[in-house]
C-alpha cells in the first residue's frame, strides 16, 4: 500500500511565503501525500486532490481558455515534482525504451532537473510502467490552483524569481526549487521550469463542448495518427503571462510560434517539455 503522511500548511505561513493574504488557498489544506515505488525501485511523491467541483478556463484571455466553466473531478494524486532524469533513466534501463533526447548535454542531463526531450507517448508509457498515467487537462489545473481561479500557484500578484523558473532562462533547474511557489495542494514547478504533457488531444475550442464531470479529451492513444497534445504550465523559456494557470499549449502552437520567430532556435523545443504523472483514487 502507498505510504501517506498529512502536512498542514495554515494560511499565515503561506502569507508570509507569498507576501499577501489574498494570495493563499483560503481555509487551511491539509496536504496529504503518497510514495509510489516503480518496478526499478524509484519513488514518487505524489500529492492528494479531493473530489468536488472547481472552475476551469477564464472569462477574458484567449479564446482557447475560454469559457470560464464549472468541472467535477474524483479525486486523484498527482506528482508532487516533475519527473526527474534519475526516475526516467531508471525506466530507460529497466524497459529498453529510449534515452532522453538531450541526456547527453550537460544543461539538461543532472540527476534532480526535469526530464526533457521525451514525446507525448514516451511520457504515456512511463507513467504506465510506473502504475500511473499522465493527468488529464482538468486534473492537471485543479492541482495547480486549489479550485480557487487563482491565476497562478501561489495567487494573483505577478511571478518573480523566487516563485519559478521562467522569463528566458538558461534552463531548466531542479525539481522543488521553489517552495514559495507551491500550489495550495503542495505540487511544485506548475509555473514554468518545464512544460508538461497532459493525456489529452488539444483542441483549440474544447471548452465549448467539454463534459461537466471528469472531462478527458481522448479518442486516441499514440502521436502516429496526427492528434496533438495538449500542454500545460510553462517553461523556463516562457513570458510570466504564459506561466498562468489557464494558459494551454500545444506542439501545433509552439511551431507556429516558431515560424513568427525564426530568430529563436527552434532544436530546443523539445527542451522546453516535460511531465509528471497522476493516479486515480481507483488506481
Amino acid at each position: 500500500m502507498p505510504k501517506r503522511k498529512h502536512l498542514w500548511f495554515g494560511v499565515l505561513v503561506l502569507a508570509f511565503a507569498c507576501g499577501q493574504a489574498k494570495d493563499t488557498a483560503g481555509p487551511d489544506i491539509a496536504i496529504e501525500e503518497s510514495r509510489i515505488t516503480t518496478p526499478a525501485g524509484t519513488e514518487h511523491v505524489q500529492v492528494f486532490v479531493p473530489a468536488g467541483k472547481f472552475t476551469m478556463g477564464t472569462s477574458d484571455g484567449p479564446d482557447n481558455e475560454r469559457p470560464l466553466h464549472e468541472v467535477e473531478l474524483d479525486a486523484f494524486y498527482i506528482d508532487k515534482y516533475e519527473v526527474t532524469n534519475t526516475q526516467y533513466l531508471a525506466f530507460s534501463e529497466a524497459t529498453g525504451a529510449e534515452r532522453p533526447q538531450f541526456i547527453r548535454e550537460d544543461a539538461f542531463n543532472q540527476p534532480n532537473q526535469p526530464v526533457v526531450g521525451t514525446l507525448w507517448n514516451f511520457a504515456r508509457d512511463y507513467c504506465h510502467w510506473a502504475g500511473l498515467q499522465l493527468p488529464s487537462e482538468a486534473q492537471w489545473e485543479k492541482a495547480a490552483s486549489g479550485g480557487d481561479g487563482r491565476i497562478y500557484p501561489w495567487g494573483d500578484t505577478s511571478p518573480t524569481e523566487l516563485q519559478g523558473n521562467f522569463n528566458f532562462t538558461s534552463g531548466p533547474i531542479e525539481v522543488g526549487s521553489f517552495p514559495a511557489g507551491v500550489s495550495p495542494y503542495g505540487a511544485y514547478d506548475m509555473a514554468g521550469n518545464v512544460w508538461e504533457w497532459t493525456i489529452d488531444e488539444y483542441e483549440h475550442t474544447y471548452y465549448n463542448r467539454s463534459p461537466v464531470v471528469n472531462p478527458v479529451n481522448l479518442k486516441s492513444e499514440g502521436l502516429d495518427d496526427g492528434a496533438d497534445r495538449t500542454l500545460r504550465g510553462g517553461g523556463w523559456f516562457s513570458a510570466a503571462r504564459n506561466i498562468r494557470i489557464p494558459v494551454r499549449s500545444s506542439l501545433a502552437i509552439m511551431d507556429r510560434q516558431y515560424e513568427e520567430n525564426p530568430d529563436v532556435d527552434n532544436t530546443l523545443m523539445f527542451a522546453r517539455i516535460g511531465f509528471r504523472c497522476a493516479r486515480n483514487i481507483s488506481n
